[in-house]
């Protein structure tokens, strides 16, 4: 569901969680943690965070795109279907949009999610992903498919 500042506001009043503190220590506690659980709980979160709107701004000021990207080329499959996640609830948004666009590396990182092997929720992920990021544009300039799909 998608909130608005109001609602949020409304539901938490003015001395509510501060949710740009509680996603900067999410992010935080991702990179500095050594616990494999801890990192796919924590990336899960910032996966659904990914979803609302409202959230876009803080997540892009912490950098949480590059968080999911990471996770896409990890040896975890939870961390790769969580990142893969993470990609498709933000990427439409412009500047996420922008730079998931900008380097074909980071194309070819999602597109090698779609493996069988992989966790049907990781490729669920990888393909909506990939979908949402076609335009006219990048599709008749072959920046998708630049590369055989593994």
């Amino acid at each position: 569901m998608f909130q608005s500042k109001e609602y949020i506001l409304k539901k938490h009043g003015q001395n509510g969680t501060d949710r740009a503190y509680y996603l900067k220590q999410l992010t935080e506690e991702y990179k500095k943690t050594e616990k494999q659980e801890a990192k796919q709980q924590v990336l899960a979160n910032l996966a659904n965070f990914a979803y609302d709107p409202i959230n876009f701004n803080m997540l892009w000021d912490l950098q949480v795109v590059d968080l999911f990207l990471e996770a896409t080329t990890s040896k975890d499959p939870l961390l790769q279907e969580f990142g893969m996640g993470g990609l498709a609830n933000i990427c439409l948004e412009k500047r996420h949009y922008g730079y998931i666009t900008s380097k074909a590396s980071f194309i070819n990182n999602i597109k090698n999610c779609i493996d069988p092997t992989f966790p049907s929720n990781t490729i669920v992920n990888a393909m909506t992903t990939l979908m949402q990021l076609i335009t006219e544009e990048n599709y008749t300039g072959n920046f998708f498919f630049a590369s055989k799909l593994t």
